[in-house]
């Protein structure tokens, strides 16, 4: 429901603004190694619980801030200046499917 809302929401958010020359955009990341996890994992075991949704991705790992900072990043930038209304999925394939 989250992520269908995040779609939702970004579209019209793009409608909305392109008259005022603001894009909006969204990204929709699966699994990444960031402290929330923290709430809920005992530090000690992080790491592993963590490492138990590699297979999860079909690239085998799970993300890190960097890799969806890196992508937020290119959407803010210039080359991007045609984009609005799109959901980048930061998920390491799985949007794409699984094994």
């Amino acid at each position: 429901m989250a992520k269908a809302a995040l779609h939702s929401l970004t579209r019209h958010l793009a409608m909305e603004l392109a008259p005022h020359g603001i894009r909006a955009n969204a990204v929709a990341p699966a699994v990444v190694r960031t402290p929330i996890y923290e709430e809920f994992i005992p530090k000690a075991d992080l790491d592993s619980a963590l490492d138990g949704f590699d297979a999860f991705h079909p690239i085998g790992r799970t993300g890190t801030a960097d890799d969806v900072a890196t992508t937020v990043g290119f959407l803010l930038s210039d080359q991007t200046d045609w984009v609005t209304g799109a959901v980048w999925d930061i998920d390491c394939g799985v949007m794409a499917g699984r094994n």
